[in-house]
């Protein structure tokens, strides 16, 4: 399963984490995410990664491929996210994501973390749950 994003959970808000841990597609497909968004068009990108991503380690995420999922979103600008992502302009944003995910001890996807709105009795429960 893709998993260059993680949804953190605070305050009744979702804010979007990267957290490439899954080899070396990871990150270039979170950057290449990032520069989509710059235009307002990052859910189409996921759902269009989702769908069309190959195993972790094995090369899917190339430059080629970034390029022509992005070129499948109606009304993307290619030479602006081409800009961006050979810039490599989000490289430091997702690896922000990254060192703050592996602070809290995540070490996969999903995770949830638990705890009250005061901080207290955290608790983690990696994997996969039901909603109940």
């Amino acid at each position: 399963m893709l998993s260059i994003l993680e949804y953190l959970y605070v305050n009744a808000q979702n804010i979007l984490k990267y957290f490439p841990i899954y080899g070396p597609d990871s990150t270039p497909a979170a950057m290449a995410a990032q520069c989509v968004n710059d235009q307002g068009k990052f859910r189409n990108y996921y759902d269009i990664l989702f769908k069309n991503q190959g195993p972790a380690n094995f090369g899917w995420a190339s430059k080629e491929n970034l390029e022509k999922f992005s070129s499948q979103i109606p009304g993307i600008d290619m030479q602006k996210f081409n800009s961006c992502f050979d810039s490599q302009k989000y490289l430091s944003f997702v690896q922000k994501g990254f060192t703050f995910a592996t602070s809290l001890g995540l070490q996969g996807t999903p995770t949830f973390m638990i705890e009250k709105s005061d901080g207290s009795n955290s608790q983690t429960l990696p994997g996969a749950y039901p909603f109940p």
